[in-house]
């Protein structure tokens, strides 16, 4: 009569050893995905951690970092306008002013007059954004002085445009790149009645 060996098979050494080494495997694996997971989420909080914290700075500082880049900007090439032909922009400028006013400033170069009063706008619009002193008064006199830098756009568009097809030239990319002045000068004006940046919806803070 055969005997069934099977319990015995299930039951030997070998067998036992195996099950062991399996259910070792499986917890080992179990630990290492739940070891894995758990330095993932931690990696991901650290790294939101480090944006939130940039983010704050940002919030705290880039309007007064856009306002004083915009300022340096402007008293900068007030500045070069003081020096006959040290401005790139300067038979543009008079050309432009004589236009404006309908002839009553010659647009030949050098004009000392015209050039220094320019010169003498845009100084003044660097320095009280610098400062941050009386920014109503400097976003007005931007506001008149953006129109002038964009006005050739509408006066003296065969000559903003004379390029290959139609192409704008070097003084008409010129001007073109002021757009984004006159976008700045738009964010900037909202903080002149107490405009601010929010952190995420969650603190209110000042955009000074």
């Amino acid at each position: 009569m055969p005997i069934d060996t099977r319990l015995e098979e299930t039951a030997s050494p070998v067998g036992l050893d195996t099950l062991a080494e399996d259910t070792h495997t499986g917890v080992v694996y179990r630990k290492n995905r739940v070891a894995l997971k758990l330095f993932v989420v931690g990696l991901l909080a650290a790294v939101d951690a480090r944006e939130a914290a940039v983010h704050r700075w940002l919030v705290r500082y880039s309007m007064t970092a856009l306002r004083i880049s915009m300022g340096a900007v402007y008293f900068g090439f007030g500045i070069l306008k003081y020096f006959p032909g040290m401005s790139p922009a300067q038979d543009l400028a008079l050309a432009t002013t004589h236009l404006l006013t309908l002839g009553l400033v010659p647009a030949a170069v050098p004009n000392s007059v015209a050039m220094a009063l320019i010169a003498t706008l845009e100084c003044a619009i660097g320095l009280l954004l610098i400062t941050g002193r009386w920014l109503r008064l400097a976003i007005s006199l931007l506001a008149g002085q953006l129109v002038g830098i964009l006005s050739p756009i509408v006066l003296l568009t065969g000559r903003m445009f004379a390029g290959p097809h139609h192409m704008p030239t070097l003084e008409g990319q010129y001007v073109l790149k002021d757009v984004i002045l006159l976008a700045v000068a738009m964010v900037i004006a909202t903080t002149v009645r107490g405009g601010a940046i929010t952190d995420g919806g969650h603190r209110f803070l000042k955009a000074r």
